[in-house]
């Protein structure tokens, strides 16, 4: 066989190879487009997957507030009907009264509490971070969802946001004990004022749990329903009976 022969020979494989070459990169190319692709879908899945469970939380969690505003509202009608009207405002009697017709004739509610959870979760980090000036958050309703209304350190300011005709949560950080022994507890205020409808009064406690899903770590839980129970000293007093904390089961009512 003749070098120019060889040559040739030698020059068609060379240009078979670098073809092969040229396929594998292309092929490989493909094969990273589609590995993205199927990345980005599973990425995708997943995030549908996690709606989904959240979904199901949610819809747990509507069907326990239903039946306990249910029950609570049959236990209210109930009183109603015994005749013990001069325990409620007429207005009150009227909101029993059509609140249990509407449960009473389906099993549907059309509106549920909401959190505004982003900046409920900002106040109740802000209060418990050690290196920040924050030392309360109050929590209110704008409508069906729960906002954090307003936050600081002046207890004095604290006191002024809980009105008589609201319903609020108040979270504090106190600092307790002597100069030897110094230590910041967490305490969670329920606040439900006396002119609070009946209803939502009785939504109160389902509301309580919603928020708590949150607001989770404190030493002490109090109930309170008058100005005058907004004490920092009753607060500290509370406290100081509770011990140890509780991280989310003590209860301590005034």
């Amino acid at each position: 066989m003749s070098d120019i022969h060889m040559e040739g020979s030698l020059q068609d494989e060379i240009r078979k190879l670098t073809e092969h070459q040229t396929n594998i990169e292309t092929k490989f190319d493909v094969l990273n487009q589609n590995v993205e692709e199927v990345r980005r879908n599973v990425a995708l899945l997943s995030e549908r997957v996690v709606a989904l469970e959240e979904l199901a939380v949610d819809r747990k969690k509507l069907k326990v507030e239903v039946k306990v505003l249910k029950n609570r509202l049959e236990e209210l009608y109930a009183i109603v009907k015994e005749d013990k009207e001069d325990s409620f405002s007429a207005e009150d009697v009227k909101e029993v009264e059509s609140c249990h017709s509407e449960f009473s004739s389906s099993s549907k509610v059309t509106m549920t509490t909401g959190l505004d959870k982003d900046t409920i979760r900002a106040a109740y980090e802000d209060v418990r971070a050690d290196g920040s000036p924050t030392e309360w958050a109050v929590f209110k309703f704008e409508g069906t969802r729960i906002v954090c209304s307003a936050r600081g350190s002046d207890f004095t300011e604290f006191r002024t946001h809980f009105n008589d005709d609201e319903r609020a949560f108040g979270y504090l950080r106190l600092q307790m004990g002597d100069e030897m022994s110094k230590r910041k507890k967490f305490l969670l205020v329920t606040w439900v004022g006396p002119n609070v409808s009946v209803i939502n009064r009785a939504k109160m406690s389902t509301d309580k749990a919603i928020i708590k899903d949150i607001i989770s770590n404190f030493a002490v839980e109090l109930q309170l329903e008058s100005q005058a129970e907004i004490d920092i000293d009753q607060f500290k007093d509370a406290l100081n009976r509770a011990g140890g904390a509780n991280y989310g089961t003590g209860i301590r009512d005034l």
